[in-house]
């Protein structure tokens, strides 16, 4: 039996991707997607069993970029004072932000969200290296608390607010650092 081919693969995931972020997933088809890359529907299915699995694919794709974007952005956070930290982290952000917006929303679906039980997307992890020395408690509760200010700004995508807030938790934590709380 030939294998399938991991460049036709590629295409199928890729133009999920793009139906997927345009049109939705409920009202994206195997047929469009099939379509956008000339290739017949009964073929696409011996790359993905079906549209649940492809999405699944997709998202686990989404997230690896995530991932990709966080581990650089970690590396360029040390030295960097709050403001400028929680700036980058928005620009970086939002080069997938219209994806991660619409992982969030897939995931908060009915019907879907059982699909991702296995995808963990957690934004605290890209806070965590930027609070390194920190008492882990806080850095662990402030990384949470800049986690869920991120995903609200998935969701609802003001990012004006979202930094400011961002800002003023790392504010408040220092402060409770500096006062011996921690």
């Amino acid at each position: 039996m030939r294998q399938p081919d991991p460049v036709k693969r590629e295409k199928i995931l890729n133009a999920a991707i793009g139906l997927f972020v345009k049109n939705g997933y409920n009202d994206t088809t195997t047929l469009a997607i099939s379509q956008r890359i000339n290739m017949s529907s009964s073929r696409m299915y011996t790359y993905f069993e079906d549209k649940e699995h492809l999405l699944v694919e997709v998202v686990r794709r989404m997230k690896d970029e995530h991932t990709a974007l966080s581990t650089e952005l970690a590396s360029m956070s040390a030295g960097l004072d709050d403001e400028r930290f929680i700036e980058l982290f928005y620009e970086t952000q939002a080069t997938i932000y219209h994806r991660v917006r619409f992982i969030m929303g897939c995931i908060l679906t009915p019907g879907i969200a059982v699909l991702f039980t296995d995808v963990d997307f957690d934004f605290s992890e890209v806070f965590l290296p930027y609070l390194k020395g920190w008492p882990d408690d806080l850095a662990g509760h402030t990384a949470r608390a800049l986690a869920s200010i991120a995903a609200g700004y998935f969701l609802i995508g003001n990012a004006d607010e979202a930094k400011a807030s961002s800002f003023s938790v790392l504010q408040g934590a220092r402060a409770l650092m500096a006062d011996g709380v921690g």
